[in-house]
């Protein structure tokens, strides 16, 4: 149980700093880039990420170190694709970094579905229930993402019609890949651990105060 204990903490920790680093990085190279756009949220990201007492106290937001280490690696492989031309440099790179992204994007769908499906009396969905609608919505998800894409926030634009079908597709790929994972996870019953904090966030901030 100790050895478990510990174990969590020394992932907390590495997913936390790797975060961290990932921010100052992207911070001063966007500044060498002049992508202001990134300095700015570079900024933000850097103010919340080393002010964990103002988190807690006003907004209350804990994230598992699955989904903080899943955010640094997709963060870096944007900063990698926008601040240093990764996306036209390396065959491949914008794919594999739209597919990572929707990786994200269906395990957040996942764990909101399913933390509200616990938490709150208004929804209840079996676990193939909650796969469908984590495909579904991360579908729709790439579609917003490709329109993000299209003012250069980050992603590379798509240049073509066969380009943004691949990019969904994509999406599709990973939401599925996504959804298979998490019914296999609630089967074991480890879908909590990897949950562990955001329940309490969603439930307190959100679940609570819509139930009143």
């Amino acid at each position: 149980m100790k050895r478990s204990f510990c174990n969590n903490i020394c992932k907390n920790i590495i997913a936390s700093y790797s975060l961290k680093i990932v921010l100052i990085v992207t911070f001063i190279l966007a500044i060498w880039k002049g992508q202001w756009i990134w300095v700015i949220g570079g900024i933000i990201g850097i103010t919340l990420g080393f002010i964990p007492t103002l988190l807690k106290k006003d907004i209350n937001v804990t994230l598992p170190w699955s989904i903080e280490l899943l955010i640094a690696g997709i963060l870096a492989l944007h900063m990698g694709g926008v601040l240093l031309n990764a996306y036209y440099d390396i065959p491949g790179y914008a794919d594999i970094t739209q597919f990572f992204t929707s990786i994200l994007v269906a395990f957040l769908a996942f764990a909101i579905i399913y933390i509200f499906d616990e938490y709150w009396d208004g929804l209840k969905m079996n676990k193939y229930a909650m796969a469908f609608v984590v495909v579904i919505a991360t579908m729709a998800i790439s579609v917003i993402l490709e329109f993000i894409k299209w003012f250069k926030i980050f992603g590379r634009k798509s240049e073509s019609v066969e380009q943004v079908l691949i990019s969904l597709l994509i999406s599709t790929i990973a939401g599925i890949i996504m959804a298979l994972i998490g019914v296999n996870l609630i089967k074991k019953g480890k879908f909590n651990e990897m949950t562990e904090g955001f329940e309490e966030t969603i439930d307190s901030n959100i679940i609570k105060k819509i139930s009143k």
